[in-house]
């Protein structure tokens, strides 16, 4: 044991060099776990985000709400997998028209829409909310049509369905949730 101490004694810088490794070690080991830590929060969208906050749930014409949710529902995410006969629809007319130059052409459109959801008053508190980002997604959407394709009534039920998606999109971007099942035309010019 002796031996052990002089040794020690004697190469000073070897247990300087342990205990470098041993602190190097360490370090990455603790930056490699706030990194995950880091990782972990921004994918799952921030500290507490939507935690403890219900997503809304489907209406019924005769007993209220129903709990039904997004995994329920058909591929496209806005067709229920169930009878819409059994369900309230509620309508939310936008205000203003929506106006767009058309692409490759010199036309424009203009439309007015409402939006239709199965969902409790959550989805349209949701949709004045965030009135604006939708407004804009609507515009952006629009402006990619073709004048063309918007003359027939194929062009019109695509443009539908472009337009639901467009919508969730933004709501599931901002509060995790989308919920539209439908966008109703309530006027449209191409001209």
């Amino acid at each position: 044991m002796a031996d052990t101490i002089e040794k020690r004694l004697e190469n000073p810088v070897r247990g300087r060099r342990l205990r470098k490794v041993i602190l190097g070690t360490l370090f990455v080991v603790l930056l490699g776990s706030g990194g995950m830590a880091a990782g972990y929060l921004l994918a799952n969208g921030g500290a507490g985000r939507q935690q403890g906050v219900e997503k809304p749930e489907l209406v019924s014409k005769d007993e209220g709400k129903v709990a039904i949710t997004l995994s329920d529902l058909k591929g496209d995410k806005r067709t229920p997998n169930f009878s819409e006969s059994a369900f309230k629809a509620t309508y939310y007319p936008i205000d203003g028209p929506f106006t767009s130059n058309l692409r490759n052409s010199n036309n424009f459109a203009q439309l007015s829409i409402s939006i239709a959801t199965y969902y409790d008053e959550r989805v349209l508190e949701n949709i004045k909310e965030h009135e604006t980002a939708i407004r804009s997604s609507i515009l952006m959407t629009l402006a990619e049509q073709e004048s063309a394709t918007l003359s027939t009534l194929q062009g019109k039920e695509i443009l539908q369905g472009l337009l639901t998606s467009a919508i969730n999109e933004v709501l599931e971007e901002k509060t995790g949730f989308g919920g539209v099942n439908n966008v109703y035309f309530t006027s449209f010019v191409v001209q």
